[in-house]
Order: C-alpha cells, then structure tokens, then sequence
C-alpha cells in the first residue's frame, strides 16, 4: 500500500540571490489552503521567490540545476543559500523539517553545491532539530551524523555509490563548458543507499523518500520564461499533466503543439485526453463559449518501433473550429495553467508557484480565480503579480511586499486590517511610507518628461 502523506511549504530563507541580500519569506498558515501573493517594482526581488522554487524542485526531484544558476549568485558574492522549511505528515506523526542548500561558484561560469542540509524533529517534541543529512565540501567524512555515515562505510559497494552521489554536486562537463551540479541527497545512487537504511538510519530514507516524490509530483513552478511561447505565438504549449506512477516523467510538462500534429507515446495518450476534459470543465467556467478539442486521433507507428497516437488540438466556439494558435495569450495561459490549478484546488500537498500570473488574463477573471482558491482551494498557492486586482480580494496575511531594502527584502504589511481596501493602502503607502521599509524608490513625473525630451534629442552624429 503505498505510503500517505501531506507536505506544506511553511517559510524559506533567501541570502544572496540576485539582488535579494537576506529575505524571509512565510506562508499563510491559517486556513485549509493557503495563497501568497508577491507584490512590488520591477526587480525588486519578486522572482527570485520563483526562482529559488524553481531550485527547490531540480533538487527534490534529483535532476540537474540548470548551468544558468551561476548567475544567479548575487555578484558580490561567492556563495548563495537557501533555507526551506516545511511540515511534513506522515501516518500518526508530524514533523518540523528543514532543507538548506548552498551553492558556491568555483571557476569562470562554474557552480558547486558546497552544503545540503536535512534536519527535523516531530512536532510533538520540545527538543531542537537536528541534521538526519549533513554534506558540507571539503569535509574528510562524506556527511553526518557521523554514526550514520558509518553505519553505511561498512559496505565498500556503499561507499562507491555515495561517492558517485557525491561528485554529482561538482560535476563539469569540459566539452560543453558548464557546470553539471544536481543534489547528492537526491540523487539516483544515495537513495539506492538509504532505501536498505534499517533502525534508525531509517528515518533518513522515509524522509527523504517523501520529499522526493514531493519535489516529483506535488511541486508544479510556472516560469514567465515559459509563456513566451504564448505571447510570440509561438506553436508550442506548455501543458502539466497529472502523471500516473508508470509514466516516468510525471509530473513534467509536455508540450503540445498548435498548427501542426501531435504524436505522443500510445500509453501517455490517455493522460492527455482526461487532461484535456479537466480544462474544459475550468475552462467552462471562466469563458463559457469556449470548448478544446482532440481532433482526428489515430493510432501511428513511432520512430522507436512502439505504438502512438497522432491528433491535433483546436479550440470550438460554438460550431466554428478555430486553431489554437489564432486564440489570443491570455486563453492559451488559462488552457495551459488550468490543469494545474484543478491539482492545487483539490490536492492537500500540492504547491503551485507561477511568475507573474496576471499577465494576459483579465483583472475582473483574475480576481475571481484567486477568491475562489482561497476559500476552497486544498493546496498551496505562490504567485507574483503586477495587477493590483488581487489586493482587493486576498486577505493581509496572504499578500507579501518586496522593499528597497535588499537587506529585508520582504515583508507583511503592518496596520493593515482585512476591512480595509487594502489596495488603496498599498498605493498610499508607496507615495507616503507607514510600514517597516520603504516599499519604492519614487519616481518623479517631471524628472520622466526631461528624460524623454533629452533622450529625443540625441542624435546617431552626436
């Protein structure tokens, strides 16, 4: 039978991330589901929360940290780390837990992960928690406890495996000429390691074993990067697909495409069919004219050998079939992003963060969604956001304020209540201060209109 169990993101710790120098971010915890949703100016910080998800999931999930995180290192310094903490339970048990990791750059381009943390205590207990994994680089054991890590020293097959996981960390591919660093607690090999664990080494194995699946299955990250596909018009469409345990990408997306045919392996088939019903039925909720179809569905031999089905997807407005790539962006990113939101709406584990969630969707529809997830939804909700809308529906607790202050870079509002329209606050605080740290740098209009006169002026002789 397998094994059940609920995981909340409760709160994250940034440090040296982009611009972001030290900042702390919690969830709502006092309802069912929870929402967050992140406001503030243009590079303010608002992504780096995406980003450092983005981060979280490449580890839990044992896959390689894109070669690109290396300028995600703030520039003036040699290491960033982040801090995640999370509730984790299982069967009668409730545990605190907490995953840091640390990334250092190691050569021109070049990262390393210099410390992976794993700590917990059950909820229950008043003691302090305590590392079941504890990697730091350059220390002679490969982590600790030290009476774990010498409980697995006995086997020479165990200490080669570890030894393979633990070179993951460090990885350079000399041909291509960027880093191949992927989590060692994570990775393929330690896990074939800890799942022989037995006594108490075993709670190393059943913890990490859940964050895994957590990481795989229940942790969807929507980048804005992603929907450059929709806005360029593009023919491809990132669509989540609730994977099944016998389809080794779960929890991937796949990407269907718009003008031309689909072929996709004949047992993944099914799966993007129910997909597909799950966004008609959202779908019909937010814009009722509008109905996705499969289309000409065949079976069709692939190039491996095996079996496929061949089909196209286009969107009915009534009787008039329409493709999907005539649609506009904002239709695409609801039909992309609806499977997703019915996971979020009804899983308890589930965590869904997206960048900028309101581009392309209408205020009004917006609004909506979000009222809806945050009376009902049974998930977790991450979004950044410049539409204002959302401040009018979500409550204090749920809404969090990047600052000017790289040094506290997020913060609640204070002297808000939820009676009050919190958006207006939020603009009044912008022109006039009242909470902890300045929220803007304010611009001035006039100094706006002499740039653009300047700038006008500048000629290609000049």
């Amino acid at each position: 039978m397998e094994m059940k169990y609920v995981i909340r993101l409760l709160g994250m710790e940034i440090n040296n991330i982009k611009n972001v120098i030290h900042g702390e971010i919690e969830m709502p915890q006092n309802k069912k589901g929870s929402i967050l949703g992140i406001y503030g100016a243009n590079g303010s910080g608002k992504t780096v929360v995406v980003d450092c998800m983005v981060l979280l999931k490449y580890l839990l999930s044992g896959r390689q940290i894109p070669s690109n995180f290396y300028y995600y290192i703030n520039e003036a310094s040699d290491t960033s780390t982040v801090k995640y903490r999370f509730e984790l339970k299982i069967e009668e048990k409730c545990y605190l837990v907490e995953y840091e990791i640390e990334l250092q750059k190691n050569g021109k381009k070049s990262f390393c992960i210099s410390k992976e943390k794993f700590s917990q205590r059950e909820m229950s207990e008043g003691k302090r928690i305590t590392p079941v994994f504890d990697y730091q680089k350059g220390r002679k054991e490969l982590f600790r406890p030290l009476k774990l890590y010498e409980r697995f020293s006995k086997d020479i097959q165990n200490v080669i495996a570890l030894g393979v996981a633990e070179q993951a960390t460090q990885n350079y591919n000399e041909e291509k000429g960027v880093p191949e660093v992927s989590s060692f607690l994570f990775s393929r090999k330690a896990q074939e390691v800890f799942e022989k664990a037995e006594g108490g080494a075993a709670l190393l194995s059943l913890l990490s074993q859940c964050f895994q699946k957590y990481g795989i299955y229940d942790l969807a990250v929507v980048e804005n990067a992603q929907y450059g596909y929709l806005s360029l018009n593009l023919e491809n469409m990132p669509v989540n697909i609730d994977w099944p345990d016998t389809i080794p990408k779960k929890g991937e997306c796949i990407f269907l495409r718009f003008t031309d045919i689909n072929v996709v392996p004949k047992e993944v088939f099914p799966y993007v069919a129910n997909t597909i019903k799950q966004i008609n039925i959202v779908m019909k909720s937010l814009i009722p004219e509008i109905n996705i179809e499969i289309y000409n569905a065949f079976d069709k031999l692939l190039k491996d050998g095996k079996d496929g089905v061949q089909f196209e997807i286009i969107a009915m407005r009534g009787e008039n079939r329409i493709p999907l790539l005539y649609e506009s962006a904002g239709i695409k990113k609801l039909i992309s992003i609806c499977s997703n939101l019915v996971a979020c709406y009804n899983r308890e584990s589930y965590c869904l963060v997206v960048d900028e969630l309101d581009s392309g969707i209408y205020e009004y529809l917006l609004g909506e969604c979000l009222e809806v997830m945050q009376d009902k939804a049974k998930g977790q909700l991450i979004f950044t956001s410049h539409n204002l809308r959302p401040l009018e529906i979500l409550e204090n607790d749920s809404l969090l304020y990047t600052t000017v202050n790289p040094e506290n870079c997020y913060i609640k509002s204070t002297y808000i209540k939820n009676t009050q329209n919190t958006r207006l606050s939020y603009l009044r605080t912008i022109k006039l201060g009242g909470q902890k740290e300045k929220l803007y740098n304010e611009t001035n209009i006039y100094e706006m209109e002499l740039a653009m006169r300047r700038a006008g002026r500048i000629r290609a002789n000049d």
